[in-house]
């Protein structure tokens, strides 16, 4: 169905969480087939693209129904996300093991060993806790719960349903972008890594709200949804180095090998830090949210 910017709310809602739920579903059997890591990958983003899609619309449905379908989400990402850190992980040391010399090269090599054994255990677990976790027959559900709106049921303080979408999505959109206007002053000192990582988190939700959302702010889409994701790669790798930098202290390095290790990553994350001061001044988020309010 052809959704605009007068589209009633209510139907959009389920037009839009319908293509949610189909991405998820057809994902979730890809990586039942293949349990490639990229499939993991993109089933984890799936799975968040439908959980921001659910909050997204819960002004349209029934509290407790859309709770119960964001917690049945929430449970595959957590599902995901401890074999997609470790392949992240996996890939990072190997390539540090090729270049960096020395004595840290066999500690790194031992540990890219012990992920790449783990792995297989964590394929196990995932497959059987995806058939647990969503099954074909949970795909029912959630169809039944988005084609049922509350249009006659919704609470006195809840959204207009019959409103256009435009006007719904341009509150929608405006509120996560302040999510992330608000922290990004903390987020722009280099050792700030809690005020990173929460940025991080904050642009996630705004750019798959406005993914969600994209048929609404037309041909400037793939400019701005390209400056997001350069946020969140850079903020994603930054954080990923801090977590790699944990693993590589609580694994007992021997301090000659550990040195070397830690220095890498911390030269690493310096450049990645130097990427995301240019973005913020060369594309601003306030520059980017007034575009997309004004497309809407």
């Amino acid at each position: 169905m052809q959704i605009g910017g007068t589209t009633p709310l209510w139907i959009a809602a389920r037009v839009l969480l319908y293509d949610r739920v189909d991405d998820f579903f057809r994902r979730r059997d890809m990586v039942l087939k293949t349990f490639d890591a990229e499939d993991i990958h993109d089933l984890r983003v799936a799975s968040r693209r439908l959980r921001e899609g659910l909050t997204l619309f819960a002004p349209c449905y029934p509290a407790a129904e859309i709770i119960r379908l964001a917690r049945k989400t929430r449970q595959v990402t957590r599902l995901l996300g401890k074999i997609r850190n470790a392949d992240e992980a996996l890939l990072f040391f190997a390539s540090l093991a090729d270049e960096l010399d020395g004595s840290c090269r066999s500690n790194l090599e031992e540990l890219v060993r012990t992920f790449r054994k783990n792995r297989g255990k964590g394929i196990k677990g995932l497959r059987s806790g995806l058939r647990e976790s969503a099954p074909a027959t949970v795909r029912d559900l959630f169809l039944r719960t988005i084609n049922s709106p509350s249009l006659f049921t919704a609470p006195a303080d809840s959204v207009d349903l019959f409103a256009p979408l435009s006007v719904f999505a341009r509150e929608a959109l405006g509120a996560r972008l302040a999510d992330v206007v608000k922290l990004e002053p903390a987020a722009r000192h280099a050792g700030a890594t809690e005020a990173q990582h929460l940025l991080r988190i904050a642009v996630k939700h705004y750019r798959y709200r406005m993914e969600i959302l994209a048929r609404l702010i037309g041909t400037c889409f793939e400019e701005l949804h390209a400056s997001l994701k350069n946020y969140q790669d850079v903020l994603g790798k930054m954080h990923d180095l801090d977590v790699f930098a944990g693993i590589v202290r609580e694994e007992g390095f021997p301090p000659d090998a550990e040195k070397p290790v830690l220095d890498a990553i911390a030269t690493k994350r310096e450049d990645l830090f130097a990427g995301l001061t240019r973005l913020l001044e060369t594309a601003p988020f306030e520059a980017i949210g007034e575009r997309v309010r004004n497309a809407l």
